[in-house]
């Protein structure tokens, strides 16, 4: 391979590098901005309760469990704290061993205006782009995503670990929706 070819696999590796450090910039902003602008606790512990119950209102443990990718120890926690501040009661299920949770109405209108507050911080976060724009972001990021998947990584669900199949053990420490995996090299 020539020096031009070189030269020209490093300015694109350059190139890519710039790429994924702004969309890493642009998503820690977007992130930040949800925290400041954002309804508080809209994506962890009673808030994302609350909004998988707004979707799915008298789902089971087991179905609370599958859809916020938590444990059913957290998860009790966090239905004992909805119950204790009126947002959910408890019901009986079908099956043996779960439960069934339901909103109240105060529940339901706390989870209504955070949702509220939420998209509207998403509109606010995404009006500098035309619906264009926002298209083909939203093409290119699925582009980006289904490439990932393909080549063996996944993020299934938030304080879920990312895990590159078959190549490194499954350590990692959670930070959001996706963690990083440590890579662990013995002697």
């Amino acid at each position: 391979m020539g020096s031009f070819e070189i030269l020209r696999g490093r300015i694109a590796m350059n190139d890519a590098l710039k790429s994924l450090r702004q969309m890493n910039k642009a998503n820690k902003l977007v992130r930040f901005a949800f925290k400041k602008f954002g309804p508080k606790s809209y994506k962890r512990g009673q808030g994302a309760l609350l909004q998988a119950l707004l979707d799915h209102d008298g789902a089971t443990q087991r179905e609370l469990v599958d859809e916020l990718g938590v444990s059913r120890g957290v998860l009790k926690d966090c239905v004992k704290k909805a119950v204790r501040r009126g947002y959910v009661v408890i019901g009986d299920a079908a099956a043996a061993k779960t439960y069934t949770v339901t909103l109240t109405d105060e529940g339901r209108e706390v989870a209504a205006k955070r949702r509220k507050a939420h998209e509207k911080t998403a509109a606010e976060v995404l009006s500098v782009l035309t619906p264009e724009e926002q298209a083909q972001l939203d093409a290119l990021t699925e582009k980006l995503i289904v490439a990932m998947k393909d080549k063996g990584v996944s993020c299934k669900g938030k304080g879920r670990k990312v895990h590159r199949k078959g190549r490194f053990k499954k350590h990692g420490h959670a930070h959001g929706e996706c963690t990083h995996v440590h890579h662990h090299h013995h002697a």
